[in-house]
C-alpha cells in the first residue's frame, strides 16, 4: 500500500493506492486516527486506485471506523471508493460542511426568535404587573391618605 499526502487550499487529499493487506487496514486507521488530533477541516480518503487483499467487508469495517471518529471530531471527511467519487470528493466534502453551517445558522436564527418572543411576553406581564400595582395604589391613596400613603409614593417612585 502507497499512502500520497496533498493539500488543495483546506482540503487534505489522502490518496491510497496499490494492494491492501490486513496490515495496511490497521496502519490506515492509526495513521487518520493521529492525523485527526490536528484537526483539520476537510479531508479526503481515495481509495479508488486500491486492490484489495481482504474481505471487503473488513475494508468497509475500518472505513465506518474511520468516518465515526472524524465524525465525533467535528471533521469533515469524503471517502471515495470510486474512480467518479474521487472526481467528486472535494465537492462532496465542502458540501457538507455547507450543510452543516446552515443547521447552525438556523438554529441560531430560531434560538433569536424565541428569546425575542419570550422577552415581548416577559415586558407584557411586567407592564400587566405595573397596571395592577399603579391601580391598587390609587385605591389605597383614596381609602388612607394617612402616613403611610407618601411612603408608598416614594418606595415606588425610586423604584
Amino acid at each position: 500500500m502507497k499512502m500520497l499526502f496533498g493539500m488543495d487550499e483546506q482540503v487534505h487529499h489522502f490518496k491510497v493506492t496499490g494492494e491492501i493487506i490486513p496490515d495496511d487496514l490497521v496502519v490506515l486507521k492509526q495513521s487518520l486516527f493521529q492525523f485527526f488530533d490536528s484537526h483539520p477541516a476537510f479531508t479526503i480518503l481515495d481509495l479508488s486506485e486500491i486492490t484489495l487483499q481482504v474481505p471487503d467487508f473488513e475494508l468497509q469495517n475500518a472505513l465506518t471506523k474511520i468516518s465515526t471518529m472524524a465524525q465525533a471530531k467535528g471533521l469533515h471527511l469524503s471517502v471515495a471508493q470510486t474512480d467518479i467519487e474521487a472526481k467528486l470528493a472535494k465537492q462532496t466534502v465542502l458540501e457538507m460542511a455547507l450543510i452543516k453551517e446552515l443547521d447552525v445558522l438556523r438554529a441560531k436564527v430560531e434560538l433569536r426568535e424565541k428569546i425575542s418572543n419570550d422577552l415581548k411576553e416577559i415586558i407584557e406581564q411586567n407592564q400587566t404587573l405595573k397596571e395592577t400595582i399603579n391601580q391598587k395604589l390609587d385605591a389605597a391613596k383614596n381609602k388612607n391618605a394617612g402616613v403611610l400613603n407618601p411612603l408608598i409614593e416614594k418606595l415606588w417612585s425610586e423604584r
